[in-house]
């Protein structure tokens, strides 16, 4: 836990990137009981699920845990509101996101439909973005990993900065799912955009802006 201790140390509140690895919601339930002082500021992004009263039981059970649970869509107030009250704001990061919503980088290799707005709202805020992963050992035992904050890219243009920070974030993620490909959960189709549409970034531009 030592660098999300020290980002949130700087008081603009933290976001977490992180996907759908090992077996994240018992991971993540068992570590954060924990960390008592920290009840109450983690706050999950997530998509309601079908059913509504599996959806329910779910908000239900993070709630009961200690977290607070935030809509994908229409939640940059309450996203705003968390960062103000020192949240740590989890972003599950390795869905498809429309044209509308997202930018296309890279991602393992393939153009993919990535959601921007983490990479807007770290811009505007300052919060800090850390990488985390989780994993299941042979053993049984449950592990948790968080990375140092990923360096902020600043452009002139704000669409470029936006561009380049949103590959950055899938670099990080490309990092942590390869240590354990195995326990990647991917069930839907992450890569919808033709190749032939797409010029990929060369690796200088993703390190600085041209």
């Amino acid at each position: 836990m030592e660098s999300p201790l020290r980002a949130h140390a700087q008081g603009k509140g933290v976001f977490l990137l992180t996907g759908h690895f090992g077996n994240f919601e018992v991971a993540t339930l068992a570590g954060i009981s924990r960390f008592p002082q920290y009840r109450g500021l983690f706050f999950f992004i997530r998509r309601a699920i079908k059913p509504a009263w599996v959806n329910a039981l779910v908000w239900w059970r993070y709630r009961r845990a200690g977290f607070g649970t935030l809509p994908k869509r229409g939640s940059i107030d309450g996203i705003f509101e968390a960062l103000a009250q020192g949240g740590l704001v989890v972003y599950v990061f390795d869905q498809h996101a429309e044209s509308s919503d997202g930018v296309t980088v890279d991602f393992l290799g393939h153009p993919a439909g990535t959601f921007k707005s983490l990479a807007v709202l770290a811009l505007e805020t300052g919060a800090p973005v850390i990488p985390a992963s989780s994993w299941r050992e042979p053993d049984g035992t449950h592990v948790i990993r968080f990375e140092e904050p990923l360096p902020v890219i600043e452009c002139d243009d704000p669409g470029e900065a936006i561009r380049l920070n949103t590959r950055a974030y899938n670099t990080a993620l490309e990092q942590m799912l390869l240590r354990h490909p195995e326990q990647w959960i991917w069930m839907h189709r992450r890569w919808k955009i033709p190749r032939v549409t797409y010029s990929a970034p060369t690796t200088a531009s993703v390190q600085m802006c041209p």
